[in-house]
């Protein structure tokens, strides 16, 4: 893995204009170890970030790219989140020199507390819809350090490095889902779906004698695939495909 000591670029527009007429900032945040956490600023050093993430001083922070050379961030490093925000730790022992890593560090776009993983940084609002799976109606915006949080049209550009977190009002209370269950289409309600409401979708009610195996593929970036257990609970995104196997109890 690549290791860097201190990086520091220029600031976005909406970080430009904080600076120079006290304009309310964008808020930050980081994906650390497939978790989602609030940062007070844009630039922080790194073992800051570890300590807002509650990790200990035996790791240290490696901002993901997705590549095996990953770049290791020193404990001292100014990390500027606009040049990525998704990061992974490893032990502090496993921190070694590696070759530079030139693959694109991964964006974590937030919207009311949940977010997907890009590449793409110049983005619109109505790309944002799509990639949240909001609907048509719904209205986006960049959420600041203020009550006055700033309206995206669909048509308007918006760069990851103007600041990655956004909110979203007057969604429709009744927005459906389109998935697959057991290879037949389903409309569902809501953004999320749990372990119980898949067993029934699928067969109509839960046998309390028989254990469900319940897989899905295609879902939203940040867990494309996997396997549910009673009790769990995953966010939904159009087309995502379950299976649900049902097997008597012995």
């Amino acid at each position: 893995m690549d290791k860097v000591k201190n990086t520091k670029q220029g600031h976005g527009t909406a970080e430009a204009n904080h600076a120079q007429n006290c304009s309310p900032a964008p808020k930050w945040a980081a994906i650390v170890t497939d978790a989602l956490f609030p940062m007070p600023r844009r630039q922080l050093v790194a073992r800051d970030m570890l300590h807002q993430a509650g990790v200990g001083l035996d790791f240290v922070l490696v901002r993901d790219h997705g590549s095996p050379n990953d770049v290791i961030l020193a404990d001292d490093a100014l990390v500027d989140l606009a040049e990525g925000n998704v990061f992974r730790i490893i032990p502090r022992c496993e921190d070694a020199p590696q070759t530079p890593c030139t693959g694109p560090a991964k964006l974590a776009f937030v919207c009311d507390d949940e977010w997907e993983i890009t590449l793409i940084g110049k983005q619109t609002g109505h790309s944002l819809k799509g990639l949240f799976g909001l609907p048509g109606d719904a209205v986006l915006l960049r959420d600041f350090e203020s009550p006055h949080d700033q309206s995206i049209a669909d048509s308007e550009t918006v760069e990851f490095r103007d600041g990655p977190v956004f909110t979203c009002r007057n969604k429709s209370a009744s927005r459906e889902t389109k998935i697959v269950v057991n290879g037949r289409e389903k409309d569902v309600a809501g953004k999320t779906i749990s372990y119980a409401d898949l067993v029934v979708l699928a067969f109509g009610s839960i046998d309390p004698n028989t254990i469900y195996t319940v897989t899905f593929k295609h879902g939203p970036p940040s867990k494309p695939e996997g396997k549910m257990v009673q009790g769990d609970v995953v966010k939904l995104q159009c087309g995502m495909h379950f299976n649900v196997t049902p097997t008597c109890k012995s």
